[in-house]
């Protein structure tokens, strides 16, 4: 991993946190979802990364067992090379795909709320790239023969059922103790 791409997955993922704390973000009906009160700006995690590589290396074709990571939220996705010429052109590709699906699929309602019937369904990527709390992030994109396969982890992890994927408010105003707002990005900055 290069910093370059380092700072590609982590302006990636803030661009699209910071759209839906805004209430930017459609949902497949066309609604747009409810604004974010407490959503973390991320942080890049070197640690996390090094988890991301080591999974992404074996070129398998599904994410990590959950029970390898414990309290670590992660995305993952294998596609053909052929149209990406560079790792640049890949991380944009896995990235956009894991978020993209909020568009296509019944996703998580305007209590904004992870449901047991959202478990094991495309709605996760998203999910976990928009979890509130998930301040750190790492990732890999590795080419194996003709296919990229990502891998970003997170931490703490997203996804947990009955738990809120973040709080509907006022941007900012339900930041975590100890965070400041970054206003124009709508983002809580620990």
């Amino acid at each position: 991993m290069t910093d370059a791409l380092r700072n590609q997955f982590l302006k990636m993922h803030n661009a699209r946190r910071s759209s839906l704390a805004k209430g930017e973000i459609a949902k497949n009906t066309g609604n747009l979802l409810p604004k974010s009160s407490n959503m973390l700006k991320m942080k890049y995690d070197c640690t996390l990364e090094q988890g991301a590589i080591q999974w992404a290396s074996q070129c398998g074709s599904a994410g990590s067992p959950e029970s390898t990571r414990q309290g670590v939220g992660e995305n993952f996705k294998r596609f053909p090379a052929a149209n990406f010429p560079t790792f640049a052109d890949a991380t944009k590709k896995a990235v956009t795909e894991w978020w993209k699906v909020v568009r296509k699929v019944p996703g998580i309602g305007m209590a904004a709320t992870f449901r047991p019937h959202h478990v094991g369904t495309p709605i996760e990527s998203f999910t976990q790239m928009g979890w509130a709390l998930s301040g750190k992030l790492g990732c890999s994109i590795v080419k194996c023969s003709s296919e990229y396969v990502g891998v970003c982890r997170y931490s703490p992890k997203g996804n947990n059922v009955g738990q809120s994927v973040y709080k509907v408010g006022n941007v900012c105003s339900a930041c975590p103790s100890g965070a400041s707002c970054n206003p124009s990005e709508a983002l809580c900055v620990v």
